[in-house]
């Protein structure tokens, strides 16, 4: 997808709906920054300290800023930072549900159902690729989320009750591909590994999406679809690779 137009220039099986893993925390990320404000402070509960799959570590009790736990959560993926979010937005994770489906339909993706705020498996939670690219271009647009899909490691001197916390990207093409500049990954045994990466270049920015990859596949996949756009967009395009001067 061409950020710039909105306009989708390629697409394979892009309806298909699909398990979308931790992808589901953009829209956990669009309502918290929508409905909540990023100094509020977020109590957790003993149901998100003992949420299933990758944590932050939160414990029952502490006490954290929302702007630092979304950046949490969407920087290392914690599905407890993600339940915490949806308890302090929708007053439950069952009532945040209903939100993040309603603000589905005002996007217009048709083909996507949530029952959950992080992406764990769980039946009629699922997305297409076309739907998750309409999402990530909307978040896209909010300066406070690109900014924090962009970045690479984050140290907290305090995170709750705790100090000294360091987080690191789980997206690798942040590292890798010079051009990227976010977005977000997902892996569960169902949806396999995904990615939705974003890129940018002489001010025009770039998406890809890659849904139920296999190991370390995703990548190069979204590189190669990121290249691929540039070049379309823009014929005197150089594939990135031929112009890094080696000797840097």
């Amino acid at each position: 997808m061409d950020l710039n137009t909105g306009e989708m220039l390629l697409g394979n099986n892009i309806h298909d709906q699909r398990a979308p893993a931790s992808l589901t925390k953009i829209m956990t990320a669009v309502l918290a920054l929508e409905k909540g404000n990023i100094n509020d402070i977020v109590t957790i509960s003993r149901n998100a300290a003992r949420s299933n799959g990758h944590q932050l570590g939160l414990s029952q009790g502490e006490r954290i800023e929302l702007g630092k736990l979304l950046t949490a959560t969407l920087i290392n993926s914690g599905n407890d930072g993600a339940k915490a979010i949806a308890e302090h937005i929708g007053g439950s994770v069952r009532g945040f549900v209903d939100m993040m489906n309603a603000k589905a339909k005002e996007l217009g993706m048709d083909e996507t159902h949530f029952m959950n705020p992080s992406g764990l498996p769980e039946d009629n939670h699922y997305s297409s690729a076309k739907d998750l690219a309409v999402l990530a271009s909307y978040a896209m647009q909010d300066e406070y989320f690109r900014n924090i899909v962009k970045t690479k490691k984050i140290y907290f001197p305090t995170f709750g009750n705790r100090m000294d916390i360091i987080l690191e990207s789980t997206n690798k093409l942040l590292i890798d591909y010079p051009l990227c500049d976010g977005v977000k990954t997902g892996y569960t045994d169902d949806a396999k590994y995904c990615v939705i990466a974003s890129a940018t270049y002489k001010n025009h920015r770039m998406l890809a999406v890659v849904l139920g990859a296999e190991k370390n596949c995703r990548w190069p996949a979204a590189k190669e679809l990121l290249e691929w756009g540039f070049g379309k967009v823009d014929p005197e395009y150089t594939i990135y690779a031929n112009f890094i001067d080696p000797d840097r």
